[in-house]
């Protein structure tokens, strides 16, 4: 089904929605879920929840992309509950963009967040899909690098330098733009 069809199932409060939305979307949620927390029980409560909080956003939001607007309610909600949680799972990939990314602690650097958000996402509109790709399945999606090389048939160490070659490139992109790293 569309995701404008499953919108106005929402806006319509029928069922539907969120079995519509299971359906199109639940394998995505959980790997998202899984890979920040890197249990199945707990995944599953968390995609739960999500939709939860899905079926209490829409209405009145009207998101224009379905699968982007879940995917991030299914990532904080994986943070939130690694957090509590005390999961370390996706501590890797924080560690390899602490180099790029200044740590956000203050009130004045959780403003300057998200214009640095809206930067990255720049950045990354200027790369190549691949690179794209491969720095989000690892960033937001939290893959390993091996998840990365086999679904996208390239070898660990092309990853890795391909990862390399974006951090870099972004750090210097933020950079030029006035973004403390």
């Amino acid at each position: 089904m569309d995701d404008s069809k499953i919108i106005e199932l929402f806006f319509e409060r029928s069922e539907d929605a969120l079995s519509e939305t299971k359906t199109k979307y639940g394998r995505l949620c959980e790997k998202i879920a899984y890979g920040i927390l890197n249990n199945n029980e707990d995944t599953e409560e968390c995609v739960s929840s999500s939709y939860m909080k899905l079926w209490g956003a829409i209405p009145p939001k009207r998101p224009q992309s379905l699968c982007g607007y879940l995917c991030m309610i299914v990532r904080n909600t994986a943070l939130t509950a690694a957090r509590k949680l005390g999961c370390h799972s996706f501590q890797e990939q924080y560690d390899e963009l602490s180099e790029v990314i200044a740590d956000v602690h203050t009130v004045e650097s959780r403003f300057d967040s998200h214009r640095t958000g809206e930067l990255i996402n720049e950045y990354l509109g200027s790369v190549s899909g691949k690179s794209r790709r491969v720095f989000v399945s690892r960033y937001y999606f939290n893959m390993s690098v091996s998840e990365i090389a086999q679904g996208l048939s390239m070898g660990e160490g092309a990853v890795k330098t391909q990862l390399s070659r974006t951090r870099a490139g972004l750090k210097k992109y933020l950079q030029e733009r006035g973004v403390e790293v």
